[in-house]
């Protein structure tokens, strides 16, 4: 009986031992992801982010840091699902979008390339006679990629609420027939391209945010003319898995929100795309994401 009771009791002892010693809130990898058609591009402007940040999560158990890129919006949702990716960051509607589909968290504001917010611009030679959306009914719009905010989503919502019907053409296949309230599009895949198709008479307009919009029209902006602008968006959103330990979401955001204000910090932001800081999202971001989610969840392509 004695010897059956001490070890008993050490088994216990054994067992407090553990259970009060600290227990790590992670462990493993902490995973970034971002959607692309150009992973390894992508991988190499997010990894040194995300190993700063996993520096900074020893502590929480975390010991290394990786980039994930997905093609699209549902396998970016696939991933999040299944614990692969634990935060993501994009433009709003495809943040939106994977938040629909896997309950991930809105998290912060990022300031990509030094700006909080953008909007899109829908641009037409000035030659030309379009100084409306309703001026490109029969015409061919050029956009940049299908889960592009500022190249297609948000032009894509003016169009539907101006009441006219975008239908995809094929490239290189010649007129496309168009109804009387059809405009016909195709995806240019960068701003680059789009703006040269537009010049050269390929497309009768293009779309892209009002950055890309003066960078890439340079010095023939002028023979350029604005004919839609749309309201503006966060440049970009953080989200997080939204089974993250709270503890774990809790200290990401105070990393995050105060990378601006370290030399090692800043110097990680500003190597990953000229970023400037991370915030905590506005009233007036707050307001136009509720535009973005009411129309994600009326639009057949993003369920």
């Amino acid at each position: 009986m004695t010897r059956r009771f001490y070890g008993t009791f050490r088994i216990i002892l054994f067992i407090a031992s553990v259970l009060s010693a600290p227990q790590p809130t992670w462990s493993g990898t902490l995973t970034v992801g971002s959607i692309s058609i150009y992973p390894a591009q992508e991988i190499k402007k997010f990894l040194p982010f995300s190993k700063y940040l996993a520096g900074e999560l020893k502590s929480e158990g975390i010991d290394q840091g990786k980039v994930v890129v997905a093609g699209s919006i549902s396998e970016m949702a696939g991933l999040i699902r299944e614990r692969k990716v634990d935060i993501y960051m994009d433009s709003p509607f495809p943040a939106v979008a994977v938040s629909r589909l896997t309950g991930s968290k809105l998290l912060l504001r990022r300031w990509k390339g030094g700006s909080a917010e953008y909007h899109s611009v829908v641009f037409a030679q000035k030659e030309s006679a379009i100084s409306r959306l309703e001026d490109l009914k029969g015409k061919i719009i050029a956009f940049d990629r299908p889960f592009s905010s500022s190249g297609y989503l948000l032009p894509k919502m003016s169009f539907a609420q101006s009441g006219l019907k975008l239908k995809l053409v094929p490239r290189d296949a010649g007129p496309a027939p168009l109804g009387p309230s059809e405009v016909g599009y195709l995806f240019s895949n960068d701003d680059e391209n789009t703006m040269f198709w537009v010049l050269r008479g390929k497309v009768a307009a293009g779309a892209m945010d009002n950055q890309s919009y003066v960078s890439e029209a340079k010095g023939d902006i002028g023979r350029l003319r604005i004919a839609h602008k749309t309201f503006s968006v966060p440049r970009q959103i953080l989200t997080l898995r939204a089974d993250l330990a709270p503890g774990l979401a809790a200290r990401i955001k105070e990393i995050l929100t105060g990378m601006d204000r370290s030399d090692a910090g800043k110097k990680t932001l500003q190597e990953f795309e000229r970023t400037t800081r991370f915030d905590e999202l506005p009233l007036q971001s707050l307001s136009a994401l509720s535009k973005v989610r009411e129309y994600v969840a009326s639009d057949p392509d993003q369920k």
